[in-house]
């Protein structure tokens, strides 16, 4: 017969077991909690996209995913690229999420550059945001700043990109052709578009904590 060691302490087989599914419960909670958001974020550009309005002069159509996505970058911080990658994958995967459907054929589109904008924008700015609740004006303006610096970068370099293969076109007037058509017309729009989403994200902040908080009183 084992004995038992001097000063060994012993836990109860019933608690360990309790602790375990405690913590199992926790994280499956969490995972669903995530995996909500993802769809979430996934359905909120999915629908912006929709909201677009075609202009004669580019191929770059207006659109109000941008400012899905500015909310996105600064509500959920570091997690955001998350619902980005999920999807530009979603799309290329043949899921009619993009302005003009979806399909791994959209590669070959000029706007395909903006949309992986969106991901190198979300893990910059969400970066910057971090993953905590209180957020300086002065970093959410800097992750506003690098989030639209990266859409447009990746999307203006891809539209000189098609420019150039498609009318062989040299590089420094496709990219002139790439700022007046893909960035001019719209930068305004934008700025404009992210202070809408921090005004947002400061009244959504502020309704959860009179909701948290404030109706308890």
């Amino acid at each position: 017969m084992k004995q038992r060691k001097r000063g060994a302490i012993c836990v109860p087989q019933q608690k360990v077991l309790v602790e375990s599914k405690t913590q199992g419960s926790i994280a499956l909670k969490a995972l669903m909690r995530e995996a909500l958001i993802i769809v979430l974020g996934v359905a909120g550009l999915a629908l912006s996209a929709r909201i677009r309005l075609i202009l004669p002069f580019t191929p770059v159509p207006f659109t109000l995913q941008t400012l899905v996505l500015f909310y996105e970058i600064l509500a959920l911080g570091r997690r955001a690229w998350r619902i980005t990658a999920t999807y530009v994958l979603l799309g290329l995967a043949g899921l009619p999420v993009f302005a003009y459907g979806g399909g791994p054929g959209y590669v070959s589109s000029p706007t395909f550059g903006y949309l992986l904008g969106f991901t190198v924008a979300a893990a910059v700015g969400g970066w910057i945001i971090g993953g905590g609740l209180l957020v300086t004006p002065r970093r959410l303006l800097t992750a506003l700043a690098a989030s639209i610096t990266a859409v447009y970068a990746l999307g203006a370099a891809y539209l000189a990109a098609w420019v150039t293969i498609l009318s062989n076109a040299p590089l420094h007037v496709a990219l002139a052709m790439a700022v007046a058509q893909g960035i001019a017309p719209f930068i305004a729009l934008d700025v404009v578009k992210a202070l809408i989403a921090a005004g947002a994200l400061y009244a959504t902040n502020k309704a959860a904590t009179w909701i948290r908080y404030g109706s308890r009183r």
